[in-house]
């Protein structure tokens, strides 16, 4: 399943990955390919638990667009408009919108300035730890550079070349910490849109334009919403 181009192998389990197999999986030449694995666990409390494991091997705690390809499959599978999910990071709970679907996740945590290669940037966290750089251009800034300054500084974390295009619009690009680049980032951009609010006012309906398309975030005092496209590529099953 892929959410604006951050594609995922999607497991019904319970079944355990490991590093090993992980990354056998992700490879895009060797095995299937995807920038993670999901792997639905248990149901407890009325919560489905998920297990995410990064294309190196490593374990994530939490993903945005992952949880949101997760809750569309179990609601197509089981039906209804809504469903809880439990990640490492946190809780999630999900509902369709439009074609696509929503989460609701806690808001990120208070951003901390720091300074990246010149640039202000911005580290907080969504149970997975960000660092939101603003740069002139993200489409041209030198990403994996970028990426190995800001880890030099605030440790591994998933970062983002963001620029603020107003108070409805962002632009980014995040290079993921065990993944590389990807195409969309969710909870990297609703890292980018608390960072930007820390910048200036933003508006309650944020669009953050990825390589892989649009997201939108709706960001609270709370929590976070995110929504997008969340939709299969294709199925299989393996012994």
């Amino acid at each position: 399943m892929q959410g604006c181009g951050n594609d995922f192998i999607l497991i019904d389990g319970p079944l355990e990955i490991t590093p090993e197999g992980a990354r056998q999986l992700c490879d895009r030449r060797r095995g299937i390919g995807a920038d993670g694995i999901l792997t639905i666990g248990w149901q407890k409390d009325g919560r489905w638990l998920v297990t995410l494991n990064n294309a190196d091997g490593s374990r994530g705690q939490s993903c945005g667009n992952g949880a949101r390809c997760v809750a569309r499959y179990l609601l197509d599978r089981h039906g209804g408009d809504s469903v809880e999910l439990g990640f490492a990071g946190g809780d999630v709970s999900a509902r369709r919108e439009g074609d696509g679907i929503a989460i609701s996740l806690a808001a990120p945590s208070t951003p901390e300035p720091i300074v990246v290669d010149g640039f202000q940037a911005y580290r907080t966290s969504l149970g997975n730890p960000h660092v939101v750089v603003f740069v002139p251009e993200p489409e041209t800034v030198d990403l994996p550079a970028l990426a190995a300054s800001a880890r030099a500084i605030a440790g591994e974390a998933n970062v983002g070349a963001a620029r603020i295009e107003g108070s409805r619009r962002v632009v980014l690009r995040v290079d993921e910490r065990g993944v590389g680049e990807t195409l969309a980032c969710g909870t990297g951009a609703c890292a980018a849109v608390s960072a930007a609010a820390y910048v200036q006012p933003m508006d309650g309906v944020v669009r953050v334009a990825v390589r892989g398309g649009e997201l939108v975030v709706r960001p609270g005092p709370k929590t976070f919403e995110l929504a997008g496209p969340a939709d299969y590529a294709f199925e299989g099953s393996f012994p």
